[in-house]
């Protein structure tokens, strides 16, 4: 088997030149932006393959190809502006032979198949695709050696399939699965085909109450899904909590040109924002300010002189008389090269500034790996307290909790307010990794929790139905939540977690437990 695996190797690698007879591949430019959300080209998808490519600047390079053939392309780029994308234009790609790389093909599909991510996912870390026409090529890699990828070959033999091939390629036609290509399968999100314990118990529920008839096997399919939106629309009770739900939807609202007004719009209208930071006299607006020319959402001359001397001038306004520990020493002067300094001072300035906007939203999605080390507890005082703003959306937004939070106030004495609210819509905007004891003792809360309320509900039929209603907002709020961290790349044990977090903090004081 190996010989005839080095045989195959060797005869695509003395082919190379064949393969890549193509010098050059044809792409169209769509757009560019700042977290970019498929959604927005999912009319293109007919057309040709939209992908994201990430930039050293945080933005996204969104494009449609490749195209072998130049004539195909402008056929296509026509295509692309009856859609709407006016703005689109073709660009060349040029493919060197000293740009090779190595990838392990697993997979083509057609262009408007619906590719399943996780079956590849598991099998490696890092995945490309190479794209060619009316074809989607699904890879792993890149490796810079043939032996990285025969050892990641050999590695895979009995778990990919049998037709999996090494094969060289030019860096420049190949790009790295990120989330953007994650968003264009249909099942983004779901985690269609994993096993969870909250749609097994949202399934045994329902097929208790004659809504579901399949097996209880944890998996969100189209079928779990009808019989959830079965359930909601014919169970009056839940009908009458949806109502008062959607009627009592939070609203909220930031003052208009207040400093709040201008961060939050900086990932949306960066020009404005600039011009309204520079009506205020706060370190903070200095420091986004910086952050807009540094991150080039705005573009400026000298920018490394104007950024070097806005960050100085906010630190020294800020430390110049402070007398308490800081993290880094601000008494010396600092040159900006990297977001990444720039925000760890921007979370110092906040840590010891009063008069300050909540943090965006946006700061954390744009830049999610630096934010997440910046922003960890480091006084274990109320100096790493941040608020984040509310304006990419809140817990408490979705249909599912606010309905379970109706219902839970049923089950309590007194109506309690939620404490900390802030706090756990931190943790849904930004979530932070839990420890295993801490997962154990959700684990250990939410196991009490249901055998207790359980308990109650034989005492007599009316507590049974309280008991099936609740049962099943609680586990239909819970699977959203763990999309929705899904969805930010935490693996399903982690999204669990951090969902059960948010019930035990929101819900779980109104709830009956010993």
């Amino acid at each position: 088997m190996k010989n005839i695996k080095t045989w195959l190797i060797a005869f695509i690698c003395l082919n190379f030149a064949a393969v890549q007879a193509q010098e050059y591949v044809y792409e169209i430019q769509l757009a560019t932006y700042a977290g970019p959300d498929y959604q927005k080209f999912k009319t293109l998808k007919s057309i040709g393959y939209v992908y994201a490519l990430e930039m050293e600047n945080s933005l996204s390079r969104i494009c449609l190809g490749a195209f072998t053939d130049k004539s195909t392309a402008e056929k296509k780029l026509a295509l692309v502006k009856k859609k709407g994308f006016k703005e689109a234009f073709l660009f060349k790609k040029e493919l060197k032979t000293e740009d090779a790389v190595y990838v392990l093909q697993l997979t083509t599909y057609d262009l408007e198949d619906d590719i399943y991510w996780p079956d590849w996912q598991r099998l490696v870390n890092q995945l490309v695709v190479q794209l060619g026409d009316d074809k989607v090529r699904v890879a792993a890699g890149p490796f810079l050696t043939q032996a990285e990828a025969q050892a990641t070959m050999d590695r895979l033999e009995g778990k990919a399939p049998k037709d999996i091939f090494i094969k060289k390629v030019s860096s420049e036609a190949i790009h790295k699965v990120n989330s953007f290509d994650l968003q264009r399968s249909s099942t983004y999100g779901q985690s269609s085909g994993l096993s969870r314990n909250s749609v097994q118990a949202l399934q045994e529920l329902l097929a208790s109450e004659g809504y579901y008839a399949a097996k209880a096997d944890g998996i969100s399919n189209p079928t779990t899904q009808a019989a959830i939106a079965k359930y909601k629309s014919s169970n009056e009770r839940y009908l009458r909590h949806q109502k008062m739900a959607a009627a009592a939807k939070p609203a909220y609202t930031i003052e208009k040109f207040s400093l709040q007004y201008y961060v939050n719009l900086i990932s949306q209208d960066a020009r404005t924002a600039e011009k309204g930071l520079e009506q205020f006299k706060n370190p903070i607006a200095k420091a986004y300010l910086a952050y807009i020319y540094l991150n080039g959402d705005v573009k400026i001359d000298d920018k490394t002189n104007v950024v070097n001397e806005l960050m100085n001038s906010a630190l020294k306004q800020v430390f110049k008389d402070y007398k308490g520990k800081t993290r880094y020493d601000f008494t010396m002067k600092y040159s900006y090269e990297d977001i990444e300094q720039l925000i760890r001072h921007l979370k110092a300035i906040y840590e010891v500034t009063k008069d300050r906007p909540d943090m965006p939203c946006w700061l954390f999605n744009r830049h999610p790996n630096v934010t997440k080390e910046a922003f960890q507890p480091y006084w274990n005082s109320t100096r790493d307290n941040y608020l984040v703003s509310s304006d990419c959306g809140s817990f408490i937004e979705l249909e599912e909790m606010r309905v379970l939070l109706l219902i839970s106030k049923e089950f309590a004495a007194t109506e309690k307010p939620i404490e900390n609210i802030n706090a756990i819509n931190r943790l849904f905007i930004v979530p932070q990794y839990m420890s295993h004891e801490d997962m154990e003792a959700l684990e250990k809360w939410n196991g009490n929790l249901w055998r207790n309320l359980k308990t109650w509900a034989q005492g007599s039929p009316l507590q049974q139905n309280m008991y099936n209603l609740l049962r099943f907002a609680y586990y239909d709020a819970l699977q959203k939540l763990e999309m929705h961290f899904m969805k930010k790349g935490l693996p399903g044990i982690e999204a669990r977690s951090l969902g059960l977090k948010i019930m035990k903090e929101s819900v779980g004081q109104n709830l009956i437990e010993n």
